[in-house]
């Protein structure tokens, strides 16, 4: 059965309002009707059962019956990237959403490709939201990722300074030392935070900077990846370590 998302502040009883592109989508593509049963998501780990009441620019459908709710999500991973150029980023949400990342908080650095403008930016960080929905409905994830609107690298750090036992692990290349298989917290940690950079890298002041703010640099192995290829991977490796995977 097709599932799609919806806000749940726009549900009134068990009336529920999908969003413009969740109504496209029913609409225009799908070319779905009044009285078809379809199932919706609430993105906090609710699955309905519901009738489509109304078809048009927004549709409206009737809730019937809960299916499930899943009551926990596990051991929550957030995940602080560099913005990266073109359809890289699109593949970091989609993967990150597949790997069960808690949210993501897009960052632009000093290395990053291209310069920071407030309304490229808005419509990328509308783009990784869609991307990240359609992850989840192919992935048949029930919580939604969070996915931040996309900031500096400094006020990135600010970004859940105050969360209590979150192990914070910056991946950068120069790391001769520490590895993940030498942080066995990961297992018990109550969150993870992970900080991934740029395809240029982090600069040493940066590097600083985040260790002022309480991160623990690591290293991913001697090969250097390709920036997509180190998020994947680490999200991956970190997940395996802590029970996730």
């Amino acid at each position: 059965m097709r599932r799609f998302f919806f806000d749940p502040t726009l549900r009134d009883g068990d009336i529920v309002f999908l969003s413009d592109e969740e109504s496209h989508h029913i609409a225009k593509v799908l070319r779905l009707k009044t009285g078809d049963v379809i199932e919706i998501l609430d993105g906090l780990g609710a699955v309905f059962r519901a009738v489509i009441t109304s078809v048009g620019r927004q549709v409206e459908a009737r809730i019937e019956e809960i299916i499930t709710r899943e009551a926990t999500v596990g051991k929550s991973v957030w995940v602080w990237q560099a913005i990266l150029k073109g359809e890289k980023m699109d593949t970091v949400v989609q993967k990150c959403t597949e790997l069960g990342v808690t949210g993501l908080l897009p960052y632009q650095s000093s290395r990053c490709q291209g310069k920071f403008d407030q309304v490229q930016g808005r419509k990328k960080y509308q783009r990784w939201q869609r991307i990240g929905l359609e992850a989840c409905k192919q992935c048949r994830r029930l919580h939604a990722i969070h996915i931040d609107a996309p900031t500096s690298y400094a006020e990135s750090l600010k970004k859940r300074s105050d969360d209590d036992g979150v192990l914070r692990l910056l991946f950068w290349e120069e790391e001769k030392t520490t590895r993940l298989g030498d942080i066995p917290e990961i297992r018990d940690a109550a969150s993870l935070a992970l900080m991934l950079g740029p395809e240029g890298g982090f600069t040493r002041e940066e590097v600083e900077l985040a260790r002022l703010s309480g991160w623990r640099t690591v290293s991913l192995g001697d090969r250097i990846l390709r920036a997509e290829t180190a998020t994947l991977s680490a999200v991956a490796i970190v997940q395996f370590l802590a029970g996730s995977l």
